[in-house]
């Protein structure tokens, strides 16, 4: 389900419930998307404005991811902590690069993800990775009852880019596939009603659909 039209006014005639909101927002960074310009001087409270709209939109089970610079991210954080939101933890999504070189920093690899919740009963379906110590007694003796730990919270994935093969022909700052499938997989059930509010090219709203979630989008532009 698509919705066309400005975030802050869909939110608020919005009347459906959500498991997993998960949005990649403009970073404020005077990037043009198509023709609508990502430059606001009140950055900060529109955020703290679509992000209380979000968390009234989700269900007490729900989750809300925020992807972002973390510079962003670490400010929402204070801002949204100060609003009384639950936050649950920071991930990280790193990937390489060769954007942003400068003589005079080190170059970004990385974005972090905002984890919101509205209660200790929030949906987790956690993905599983391996131990790092096999030669312990202890964990040989986990692994051969078929256990496993919760992978570790920075997720690797590439930046979609033009040769990427998930890449749209009309793709604008695409999430990574496997990315958006890791969080949906993760953070919701089977049935599940999973909203982007700045759905883009409707990465996160098709992938939900595969996953058998109802996907929903909110763009302002009907690019894909």
């Amino acid at each position: 389900m698509f919705i066309q039209g400005d975030i802050i006014e869909s939110l608020k005639t919005m009347k459906e419930k959500f498991d997993l909101i998960i949005t990649d927002p403009p970073y404020n960074i005077k990037f043009g998307y198509k023709g609508i310009g990502d430059n606001r001087s009140d950055y900060r409270n529109w955020c703290i404005e679509w992000c209380s709209l979000c968390l009234n939109r989700l269900n007490d089970n729900g989750n809300f991811l925020v992807i972002n610079y973390p510079e962003n991210n670490n400010i929402l954080y204070t801002d949204l902590k100060d609003k009384g939101f639950n936050i649950k933890q920071q991930l990280i999504w790193r990937y390489n690069t060769n954007i942003g070189m400068s003589k005079r920093k080190y170059t970004r690899s990385y974005r972090t993800i905002l984890h919101i919740i509205k209660s200790k009963n929030y949906i987790f379906n956690p993905i599983k990775g391996e131990y790092k110590n096999k030669t312990d007694k202890r964990i040989k003796l986990l692994i051969e009852q078929g256990k496993a730990p919760n992978r570790y919270d920075i997720f690797e994935y590439q930046l979609c880019k033009n040769l990427s093969k998930d890449k749209k022909e009309i793709g604008m700052n695409q999430l990574p596939y496997n990315l958006v499938k890791d969080m949906i997989l993760s953070y919701s059930n089977i049935n599940s009603k999973v909203l982007d509010p700045f759905v883009g090219n409707g990465t996160s709203m098709n992938i939900a659909n595969e996953l058998g979630r109802e996907g929903w989008g909110i763009d302002i532009v009907k690019r894909f």
